[in-house]
């Protein structure tokens, strides 16, 4: 069992860092990523590392940083798990510059599990570019949420290759 956990905290370790490496564009931001697991088992410590090999506080992290941390994160134990489970993100790109955004879009959604459910501010979140030249590629169904007061909203299903379109004529966006 000891064998066995140290093998998987090595893999998870792997994981993390190459899940890091191919979404932040800050290739030398984040050197190496060591787990602590206690001795019950039952608390994990994820700590990463410079190219000096200094830890890197989390907290200093940009706030797209901490979200590709926990996007990276997310990926890796879904790896690990095996299952293969749905996975549901809301506000997925809040907090992403241009260029994290775009590899979020093309190296994690569409590889982090067989069905994944993006909840974006459309236009303000996921701009018209990104969802038909990165995005579109890979959704099966897009449905629009039309919130009619704070009791209740209604999902509206539209044909993905009307979505912006739809929102728009909706929301008198431009």
């Amino acid at each position: 069992i000891r064998d066995f956990k140290e093998v998987t905290k090595k893999q998870l370790e792997q994981n993390i860092l190459k899940e890091l490496k191919t979404l932040m564009h800050k290739k030398n931001l984040i050197d190496n990523v060591k787990v602590t697991i206690n001795q019950a088992g039952d608390d994990i410590d994820i700590n990463l590392y410079d190219a000096n090999n200094k830890i890197l506080d989390r907290g200093d992290l940009s706030m797209g940083e901490r979200q590709m941390y926990a996007s990276a994160l997310l990926k890796s134990l879904v790896c690990e798990s095996e299952i293969d489970f749905p996975v549901f993100i809301d506000s997925p790109m809040q907090k992403f510059d241009t260029e994290h955004a775009q590899n979020v879009l093309k190296e994690f959604y569409p590889s982090v599990s067989n069905q994944v459910v993006l909840f974006p501010l459309l236009i303000k979140e996921l701009t018209e570019h990104e969802y038909n030249n990165i995005l579109k590629p890979y959704v099966n169904k897009t449905f629009i949420i039309k919130n009619f007061n704070s009791e209740w909203s209604q999902f509206d299903e539209v044909n993905p290759d009307e979505l912006i379109m739809k929102y728009k004529e909706e929301n008198n966006a431009n």
